[in-house]
């Protein structure tokens, strides 16, 4: 799942959290059922659902599933990876720590598999800093057109990882702001194969087919985010976002996004979204839909 559906996912658990605050769990919070789709003007678009479990007092579980569609806009090919995710956690009263394997597959001509992980403190009321380090390996296979016109097949390798922090802070009893910054060292090949299927979308993998809907799909060298939350009341909270990525081949992606979490009653909260990315293929505006349940 890319990272505006685990930042929307992990709003909608903030906020089933604060329902929750009285519990003494550390992972009271955890047990949740979430559904988030999107999709924008270059017919870009993903779906994703997530259940997480608690186990014991302490630590949970969390299951994943989707798919995305990459549309690049000059040749009409399109990239539609299926993702897997499986992760799982251990809370403290201050801390938590957290690890996330997500594989996405389009057949042979694309796979991608990212391990995340990240520790969280609390060192005081209001107060949460954490580290990110995450590592990727992927392939894809395509053809490219040669000198001569004629298409080439070649297979495509990218390895990597990275490391970064975030953190927020309540800024009052209704306003909370975050960042996040992350710094990924990648490196890539890319070599004749003996086959092919669908065009490549240059290099690095997927460069040119990025905007906020795939952003967590391609190689980022670089990524800010920074947010702010609203709590207008008891039932609705709203969220600005803006997001500037440096992309492995030089270019770049801005975001912008706004959201607002809705509480439905009985354990449901609802979270649309609207926003604009600028990536190699031009501006784009998307918008978002978001389910939750928790219990």
């Amino acid at each position: 799942m890319n990272t505006s559906k685990l930042s929307l996912i992990a709003a909608v658990l903030l906020l089933a959290g604060m329902a929750h605050a009285d519990e003494a769990a550390p992972n009271a919070d955890k047990r949740a059922v979430s559904l988030a789709v999107q999709r924008d003007g270059q017919r870009n678009q993903s779906a994703a659902a997530a259940v997480s479990l608690p186990v014991g007092e302490r630590a949970w579980v969390q299951l994943g599933a989707g798919q995305s569609r990459s549309q690049d806009l000059a040749s009409g090919d399109s990239v539609k990876p299926r993702q897997v995710a499986v992760g799982g956690g251990v809370a403290g009263k201050a801390w938590q720590a957290s690890v996330n394997v997500n594989r996405r597959r389009d057949g042979e001509r694309l796979r991608q598999t990212d391990l995340a992980t990240a520790v969280d403190w609390r060192p005081a009321g209001g107060v949460n800093v954490g580290i990110d380090a995450v590592k990727r390996s992927a392939r894809a296979r395509g053809t490219v057109a040669s000198s001569g016109g004629a298409a080439t097949p070649v297979e495509q390798r990218l390895r990597g990882h990275g490391l970064g922090v975030h953190g927020a802070v309540a800024v009052t009893p209704r306003l909370s702001v975050y960042g996040a910054v992350m710094r990924n060292r990648y490196t890539t090949s890319t070599t004749q194969a003996t086959s092919s299927s669908g065009l490549l979308a240059g290099v690095p993998l997927l460069s040119n087919r990025v905007t906020a809907i795939n952003r967590d799909e391609a190689a980022l060298d670089r990524s800010h985010q920074l947010g702010a939350t609203y709590r207008v009341g008891e039932r609705v909270a709203l969220n600005g976002e803006v997001m500037q990525d440096r992309l492995h081949d030089g270019g770049s992606l801005r975001s912008v996004q706004m959201k607002a979490a809705i509480s439905a009653g009985a354990g449901w909260t609802v979270t649309p979204g609207i926003g604009r990315s600028r990536g190699p293929q031009g501006g784009v505006n998307y918008g978002l839909l978001g389910a939750s349940y928790a219990w």
